[in-house]
């Protein structure tokens, strides 16, 4: 037994035998990382009653638990015991508000970015202490006692309202997160320790008291101040993040240049820094878990430095503006595209998982497309934007030539587009994930669309017979771009190793090439003056310029192929298994199937 534990008085006694010569000679078969756990015995229950053998024993009693740091979120050390008492009215420089505020957004976005409010939000103790900085319930102040520099009403008025607002703001994001579009502890955290968010106050409230705030430093604070305009940018600031939660549309664009101007404004000018001992420094406790009810251990977070929290937030202005731009479009492509490309190129910070759920929201939401429209106004575009033909049209032609209506893939079509733009806002490796899955009943939908097309009458008329004919191929091209992205993604999650990279490259060519001529053949069925995906001219400049760039890639990577055959074939069978499931086998032949024999031979006649 360690003599710094044996100083302190330990539940049982202290005539304790030293055991560790036993546990070393009982783990000397096991591996670094091993556990051995009897059955029903979890590592949680372990610690578990660890955590109640420390409460209930003397508190001095340190448990240094040697592993996860989240482990130790119970201990105390002599510096943190030693905090002074966080006082919430004690007075405040300007300065020191517009610190406090500072750090709050700070905690804001690193909650945004997927840290829990235990670690974030909540480490500001003014969370906690809103009732005592209520102005309808502070104490007032003699005139003898004040303190020009250090106004009661900076806390009481301006920090009160903006601590408020910041919680409000919270509130919003964790409806929306918490509408089942992402994944609780995978994406986000959802657990509340429960502490309010204001859920019962309505927004409203919060920005009359912001008005409030904004007014009494336009009107009352010293004109001379230098941190008169810090104090008025930090309150619009947070005015437009209010209005942004709550998505008020009415308001959205007339205040978005004004939080443009604020941000900038803040980040033009000097950031303030409290000085040693100053009462800021007592207003967050990174260690505020440990008075908390939580499920699970919490390491403390470190907060990254307030320049890196203006760029996050002016990326999330930009993420917001780009959800606000496309909420207007009724164009599926661009969805699609916008999708893709915010995807794979977008920094994380500019899609932080509210924006990731508020755009899952924007395109569908109760039962309507764009809060207009029903699903099959997705299957319509999807035709209309694929081969120019609406889909009432295409369904008169099904009718005509005597094939199955198109009712029966109506219903599962406009299921499988939605799904698939909305899988865009997804986490990288479950979109990756959900694509690869999407591709068997997407071919399931070529095949009963191919055989509906070869079922048509004869008798019908030749634009009929053309229209239900290109309906597999519409179907096709989407099933090929979803290949494409499947393929990308795994360059974006680092999967691929220098052996792999050639086959991803010349796969890569095989799926684009059959791809435009997918679309090409389908070019004949578009009408005159209708513009879809199949303009040839634009094909035909793609073909060949992605033509060039892949067979260039292929050519750059293969002289790092150098595993032997069988291991290159273990890595294929496992990294292309999507495209080998046993349900194909009852379905019409894939088009471009992952080949890796066919590569082979490629790369030697090379």
């Amino acid at each position: 037994m360690s003599t710094e534990l044996s100083a302190f008085w330990l539940p049982g006694g202290d005539d304790f035998l030293d055991v560790s010569d036993a546990f070393l000679d009982a783990a000397q078969d096991m591996e670094p990382g091993d556990i051995i756990l009897t059955e029903d015995f979890t590592l949680y229950d372990a610690m578990s009653a660890l955590e109640a053998m420390r409460t209930r024993s003397d508190p001095r009693l340190l448990l240094i638990l040697i592993g996860d740091p989240r482990m130790d979120s119970g201990l105390i050390l002599d510096d943190q015991a030693e905090r002074p008492t966080f006082s919430p009215l004690a007075p405040l420089l300007p300065e020191e508000v517009c610190y406090i505020l500072d750090r709050a957004v700070a905690c804001e976005m690193e909650w945004h970015a997927g840290y829990t409010l235990s670690q974030t939000i909540y480490t500001c103790l003014y969370v906690h202490h809103l009732t005592d900085i209520n102005p309808e319930a502070s104490p007032c102040q003699e005139n003898s006692q004040r303190d020009p520099a250090r106004p009661l009403e900076l806390i009481t008025v301006v920090l009160s309202a903006a601590i408020t607002g910041l919680l409000k703001c919270c509130d919003f994001a964790w409806r929306e997160l918490n509408k089942g579009k992402l994944h609780d502890t995978e994406d986000w955290h959802s657990e509340k320790f429960e502490v309010s968010l204001m859920e019962g106050l309505p927004v409203t409230s919060v920005l009359s008291r912001l008005d409030d705030a904004k007014n009494w430093v336009r009107f009352l604070f010293p004109e001379s101040s230098p941190w008169r305009r810090a104090l008025l940018d930090r309150i619009s600031l947070r005015i437009v993040r209010a209005l942004l939660a709550a998505m008020l549309k009415s308001r959205l664009f007339s205040v978005s240049p004004l939080a443009r101007e604020s941000l900038q404004s803040i980040r033009s000018n000097l950031l303030p820094e409290p000085v040693p001992h100053s009462p800021a420094t007592l207003a967050f406790d990174p260690h505020i878990t440990r008075k908390l009810n939580s499920f699970m251990p919490l390491r403390a977070h470190c907060l990254p430095p307030q320049d890196l929290v203006w760029g996050a937030l002016a990326d999330l202005f930009d993420g917001w503006a780009e959800i606000c731009q496309i909420s207007s479009v009724t164009c599926l492509t661009t969805w699609k595209i916008s999708g893709d490309l915010s995807a794979s190129f977008s920094r994380p910070s500019r899609r932080p998982p509210f924006l990731r759920a508020l755009a899952q929201s924007v395109s569908f939401a109760n039962q309507r497309v764009l809060e207009v429209y029903q699903m099959s106004w997705l299957v319509d575009r999807f035709f209309v934007e694929t081969i120019g033909i609406e889909y009432n049209a295409l369904s008169a032609a099904a009718d005509r030539a005597d094939v199955s209506p198109l009712i029966n893939i109506e219903r599962k079509l406009s299921r499988m587009l939605l799904s698939n733009i909305q899988s865009a806002w997804f986490n990288p490796p479950r979109r990756r994930r959900f694509l690869a899955q999407s591709l068997l009943e997407w071919q399931e939908l070529y095949h009963v669309t191919s055989i509906m097309a070869e079922k048509g009458s004869p008798a019908v008329s030749e634009t009929h017979h053309l229209f239900i004919g290109a309906i597999p191929g519409a179907v096709l091209s989407w099933r090929l771009s979803v290949i494409r992205e499947v393929l990308l993604s795994g360059f974006q999650l680092e999967l691929y190793v220098k052996d792999e990279k050639p086959f991803v490259y010349w796969e890569l060519s095989q799926v684009i090439c059959e791809h435009l001529s997918t679309l090409a053949a389908l070019d004949p069925v578009i009408p005159k003056g209708r513009l879809a995906l199949g303009s040839a001219a634009i094909l035909s400049l793609y073909r060949d310029s992605h033509t060039v760039l892949t067979t260039l890639l292929t050519q750059l990577t293969l002289p790092a192929l150098h595993q032997p055959a069988e291991r290159l074939a273990l890595n294929f069978a496992r990294r292309y298994k999507w495209a080998f499931r046993p349900q194909y086998a009852r379905l019409r032949p894939q088009v471009v199937i992952p080949d890796l024999a066919a590569f082979v031979s490629a790369s030697m006649d090379a």
